[in-house]
């Protein structure tokens, strides 16, 4: 179950690694397609370099995750899960630091890119992709290192009005469906046995440089609670 899990979590962050700059300044909403009326989890705002993502009140508890080593002896992975609802945080992808938000209390906390990090039902509309949308699969199986690993093209769908390249991924057992968009270099849409989201009302053009800036009035936070569990496939 272990090895499945983390697998599967690299069905989402493989391209963590080897992140580009977004070619179109854009904004859109990550949406939840299970849910009744298809609520908004979260609003994404890109700006080449840099990324906000602010969580909304239907993201749940494990918008946010701080991932842990697994105690000695034990091969389980470990996560603090840190909510999110209502929570934002900031990327700069060009020196790999982030600032997470507290607007209710108006703190701020400044870290090293990737702790905390949104979980994986989000990070890939974060991050976007790299490579060449209409030939995904080569790059992702390399990247993924696993034996067994497959990646298909499934040809070319609309999503919420854009032209978007579907892909099958698997490994392990598990399977994703991902549909990218090749001129924002974005992930449209993902699709797995477990959640089903897609990005919407997607608006381009230039995002105001205040959006990537801690707000003035803003103190550093306190230290950060949660609770820590196993991680579970997204």
């Amino acid at each position: 179950m272990w090895r499945k899990g983390v697998l599967l979590l690299c069905l989402s962050v493989a391209l963590i690694g080897d992140i580009v700059f977004a070619q179109t300044d854009y904004s859109a909403d990550i949406v939840d397609l299970q849910q009744t009326g298809n609520p908004v989890l979260a609003k994404l705002y890109v700006s080449r370099d840099k990324r906000r993502i602010e969580f909304q009140p239907a993201s749940g508890k494990r918008a946010l995750i701080s991932p842990l080593r697994p105690p000695a002896g034990q091969k389980d992975p470990l996560e603090v899960d840190i909510s999110g609802v209502g929570k934002v945080i900031i990327l700069n992808i060009a020196d790999k630091t982030s600032v997470l938000l507290e607007p209710d209390q108006k703190f701020y906390l400044e870290t090293s890119w990737g702790d905390p990090l949104p979980s994986g039902l989000y990070i890939q509309y974060v991050y976007g992709f790299t490579g060449d949308a209409e030939d995904f699969c080569p790059g992702w199986i390399q990247r993924i290192k696993s034996d067994g690993a497959t990646c298909k093209k499934a040809g070319h769908e609309s999503v919420d009005g854009r032209r978007a390249v579907r892909y099958e991924e698997s490994v392990d057992g598990g399977t994703v469906s991902v549909w990218f968009d090749a001129g924002l270099h974005a992930l449209l849409r993902r699709t797995s046995n477990r959640t089903s989201t897609e990005l919407r009302n997607v608006r381009e053009g230039p995002q105001p440089t205040s959006l990537f800036e801690v707000p003035k009035g803003y103190s550093p936070m306190p230290p950060l609670g949660g609770i820590v569990g196993r991680y579970e496939p997204e």
